[in-house]
């Protein structure tokens, strides 16, 4: 049996060898080229956006708390389509 103590140096550079390509070909390949789209009349959003005195931050739409998740009014906010 091989003690691991042997086995450091493989391990270490095939671990490295797998986050360069796995890199590599996440930048490269097509996979989420159409994960992002334009909004529709996205001008007229973001001067609305802008009215309303947004400021920088991380935005849920429509926003709820835990407690009113569970709520009829909600859901049926939530399951509306855009």
């Amino acid at each position: 049996m091989v003690p691991l103590t042997a086995l450091w140096l493989p391990i270490a550079l095939s671990s490295i060898i797998v986050f360069v390509a796995s890199s590599i070909m996440h930048m490269l390949l097509p996979y989420h080229r159409g994960d992002y789209r334009q909004l529709p009349e996205e001008d007229k959003l973001l001067a609305a956006l802008r009215a309303a005195g947004l400021q920088r931050g991380l935005y849920i739409f429509p926003y709820s708390t835990h407690k009113e998740m569970k709520s009829p009014a909600m859901i049926e906010n939530t399951s509306r389509d855009p």
